[in-house]
């Protein structure tokens, strides 16, 4: 419940501070308020859901509970105590906000904006700052077939924008991550911008490591939400 209480505190405050302006923008089949004040000193706030899971990288067999099952190169793996190196974090989800707007009044030619992450390779569970990933990308679609239930759903329509994972923290992780892999509670990550049909509004680097956003999500397990923080022209 907690997570819950704190997306929907994050909306509301996004809520509250949306208010009508002449400097509205169509892009991309979205239409946004590229002045907007978030209160945090940038002009772009979306607030959003996701499920997430990883995607094994190696064929082994291990014991669950007592029982031996075999997880194959490529399969899901929502059991977080199944993971281990060389498996990659994977999701999708959906955007419930954007800048105060909900779906219905930020899309223009779309049903909501949609998004997907993947490739954050898991590449250290015990060093320093463990666990520590490498890679990572994501990308934000206008989506024409409403809200997404798989990854396939999510990535299907208008490439929105197009954003690559960088490091994060003195450890060089590309997800910096509160607890462990089965017990973390949040996860945050900064991208670049690199493609997509509104590119040109949001390659600003006002983030930290001159990148394009800040991303912030709150995990119960295979399912969280999350607060995308950025600047637009």
């Amino acid at each position: 419940m907690n997570l819950l209480k704190t997306l929907a505190a994050a909306s509301a405050i996004a809520l509250a501070s949306f208010s009508a302006n002449a400097s509205q923008i169509t892009s991309g089949g979205v239409t946004w308020d590229p002045d907007f004040d978030n209160g945090a000193n940038s002009d772009f706030i979306s607030n959003g859901y996701f499920s997430q899971y990883y995607v094994a990288g190696t064929t082994r067999t291990v014991n669950n509970d007592g029982v031996e099952i075999t997880i194959t190169a490529g399969d899901q793996i929502t059991d977080f105590s199944l993971v281990t190196l060389g498996d990659s974090l994977q999701g999708f989800g959906s955007i419930t906000d954007l800048n105060g707007q909900n779906s219905s009044d930020y899309c223009v030619t779309c049903q909501v904006l949609t998004f997907t992450f993947t490739d954050f390779l898991l590449a250290d569970l015990t060093g320093t700052g463990s666990p520590l990933f490498t890679g990572g990308s994501a990308a934000v679609y206008a989506d024409t077939g409403g809200i997404a239930t798989s990854y396939a759903d999510a990535s299907d329509d208008l490439l929105w924008l197009e954003l690559a994972a960088v490091f994060n923290d003195a450890a060089g992780s590309t997800l910096a991550v509160g607890g462990n892999i089965t017990g973390a509670t949040f996860a945050s990550a900064y991208f670049d911008v690199i493609g997509g049909s509104v590119m040109s509004n949001f390659d600003t680097n006002g983030e930290e490591f001159g990148s394009d956003f800040s991303y912030l999500a709150f995990s119960n397990g295979t399912a969280g939400g999350l607060i995308l923080n950025g600047n637009s022209i």
